[in-house]
């Protein structure tokens, strides 16, 4: 599958994510094959099933940044409503919001791996 199509049915902008990488769809490609590989997503669940609610915090903050910067806005955002719950100090949304970020990063990784197939 190519990656125009793969991205736009995981919801991304592509013809504007695509100006972010200076029209280059090999840089593109190069960073979405990162992807896959980045272990911010297996810190950050690690931080959850250890309760480090500091961590949590630092992680879903950097997952926050990479997903927006690839066009995946609505892990992105979810990870900018944990953010915010947690500097609030309301810990109670941990775990749903942490159950939305994993099904959204499962879906962006099956998309992906759909990639050259």
């Amino acid at each position: 599958m190519q990656l125009k199509q793969t991205l736009e049915e995981l919801g991304v902008d592509y013809d504007s994510l695509l100006k972010r990488f200076s029209n280059n769809e090999n840089l593109l490609n190069k960073f979405m094959s990162k992807f896959n590989t980045d272990q911010t997503m297996n810190q950050l669940q690690e931080a959850v099933e250890k309760k480090d609610y500091e961590k949590i915090l630092m992680m879903a903050h950097t997952l926050k940044g990479l997903t927006a910067n690839l066009g995946f806005d609505q892990i992105s955002s979810h990870c900018n409503d944990l953010v915010v719950a947690l500097r609030a100090n309301d810990l109670s949304q941990t775990d749903s919001l942490n159950t939305l970020i994993c099904e959204d990063y499962n879906k962006i990784i099956e998309g992906l791996l759909k990639i050259n197939e």
